[in-house]
C-alpha cells in the first residue's frame, strides 16, 4: 500500500504504519515513534474535522449572504431619498 503525500498510514485490519511503502509493526516500534504515530493519526483526525466545519460554514455563509441579498433587495425596492 503506498501513502498519498508521503504520509504515514496505520492500516486498520493490523497493527502496522505503512511509511514510504515500507511496512513496521506497531508493536516494534519505539515509544517515541509510537508516540509520533498516534500524534499523526490525531493530527488527521482533525485535519478532517476541520475540512467538514469549513464546508459547514462556508455553506452557511453562502445561505445568509443570499437572505441579506434579498432583505437589501427589499429596501431597495423602496423608494428612499438619497442622502445629501
Amino acid at each position: 500500500m503506498s501513502t498519498e503525500n508521503n504520509q504515514p498510514q496505520v492500516t486498520n485490519d493490523e497493527p502496522v504504519l505503512v511509511l514510504d511503502d515500507k511496512k513496521y509493526l506497531i508493536e516494534n516500534l519505539s515509544d517515541d515513534a509510537k508516540m509520533i504515530v498516534a500524534a499523526l493519526q490525531s493530527v488527521g483526525q482533525q485535519m478532517q474535522n476541520n475540512q467538514l466545519t469549513g464546508l459547514q460554514l462556508q455553506a452557511s455563509q453562502e445561505s445568509l449572504t443570499a437572505k441579506l441579498k434579498e432583505l437589501v433587495e427589499e429596501v431597495d425596492s423602496e423608494d428612499i431619498p438619497p442622502s445629501e
